[in-house]
């Protein structure tokens, strides 16, 4: 449907305005953070149960309660914002910050899957303390930037398609 709208052939400011269509709408951007949560979610499980040799007790299960709390709280609060204010720049902000988050877990806890077991010490599991706790205070950083750049940018209008 999309395609007939376009003249053929497409010039090229008429094939990136397409592209950025696709991308840039509110929905497509929602689906790319619940992704980026998602995966963070599911590479902390991994990598935790992995360095617990899968053994679950109560206090693995507070610390894995912990470590995906960043999570959870950065689609919380875009639940409770995009309540009152459901624009594209916020859904920019909100996925750009979801997939910082996500870079920033792959990273440390990739890093940490990728030493052998016997060079681990008892205070790797550290980790998983210091690594949500990062991840409140960079994603608050820059959800709060992001979130003041949204509220004082002009809006955002395609006017090419």
């Amino acid at each position: 449907m999309l395609v007939a709208c376009i003249r053929f052939p497409p010039t090229s400011t008429q094939s990136l305005d397409v592209l950025n269509y696709a991308i840039m709408n509110n929905k497509n951007l929602r689906i790319i953070e619940i992704l980026a949560l998602s995966v963070s979610i599911i590479v902390t499980a991994l990598v935790m149960l992995r360095f617990t040799e899968w053994k679950i007790d109560s206090g693995i299960f507070v610390l894995f309660l912990a470590a995906i709390s960043p999570y959870i709280c950065l689609f919380l609060v875009d639940i409770v914002l995009r309540k009152f204010a459901p624009t594209l720049k916020m859904s920019l902000v909100f996925c750009g910050t979801s997939l910082l988050m996500l870079g920033l877990t792959l990273f440390i806890y990739v890093y940490l899957l990728a030493e052998t077991p016997a060079h681990r010490s008892s205070t790797d599991v550290l980790v998983f303390v210091v690594v949500p706790f990062y991840l409140y205070v960079g994603g608050a950083v820059v959800l709060v930037g992001g979130l003041i750049w949204a509220l004082l940018s002009k809006s955002y209008k395609n006017k090419n398609i």
